[in-house]
């Protein structure tokens, strides 16, 4: 934050129609979970992922991280490890330059299940991203323990908290504690100036939300924030 330099970027989907119309993944994520074929999605946006940064660097540019939302049904299958070493041989990517995140409720209702495969890919250096932190109801207990490097705060803290004081307070004291216990911390859902001002002065790492920039074609992203 305090460098007003882009530090990452997120991998979204969207499915378009042969009309050319934009459909939300609120739309047809649910469908695929329910199917079972999120786990194919996830697979298809972590291919794209790792390829998009090896464009980026064979252009010569030099890429930020990129974070990617994985489904729990991938994150507890047994050869996400496997596949995530097969891009990474393909492309020749630096392992830092790819992030996984999952939903914190699914991190701490299959934290079980997933414990092995996270540690495993931590190891190799990927880094974990517990997104929509404050969504869910799981206790502080459970966060400050989790195998995690990343918190990202869920965007109602935008939207709500940072309206009143004792929202504000609250926000404060999260991040504070959050960076005691030695989490990079990630602020989602900032709008205005006014709170972009505010979340900084807590002393959050990175700020997200479309007072900056709304969702981009990669493409366009490449041109405005690395060419532009």
């Amino acid at each position: 934050v305090s460098h007003n330099c882009v530090a990452g970027a997120e991998a979204l989907v969207r499915m378009k129609t042969r009309a050319g119309e934009f459909i939300s993944p609120a739309r047809f994520v649910p469908v695929l979970e329910h199917t079972g074929m999120i786990g194919k999605l996830d697979d298809i946006m972590l291919d794209k992922t790792f390829a998009f940064q090896r464009q980026c660097i064979d252009k010569g540019i030099k890429p930020v991280p990129v974070s990617v939302n994985i489904s729990r049904q991938r994150f507890t299958s047994e050869d996400l490890l496997k596949y995530m070493l097969q891009l990474q041989d393909k492309y020749q990517i630096d392992s830092a330059l790819i992030e996984l995140e999952i939903l914190e409720t699914t991190f701490i209702d299959a934290l079980d299940a997933m414990i092995d495969v996270i540690n495993a890919l931590r190891v190799k250096g990927f880094k974990i991203n517990v997104d929509d932190f404050g969504s869910g109801y799981s206790s502080l207990n459970q966060i400050a323990n989790i195998p995690a490097d990343i918190i990202k705060f869920d965007r109602v803290f935008a939207s709500r908290s940072l309206k009143s004081d004792k929202g504000r307070l609250v926000i404060k004291s999260l991040i504070e504690m959050l960076k005691m216990v030695e989490y990079e911390l990630v602020f989602e859902g900032v709008e205005t100036k006014e709170d972009l001002d505010t979340v900084v002065s807590y002393g959050c790492d990175v700020i997200q939300g479309f007072y900056f920039d709304r969702p981009l074609p990669a493409n366009e992203f490449v041109n405005k924030y690395y060419t532009g």
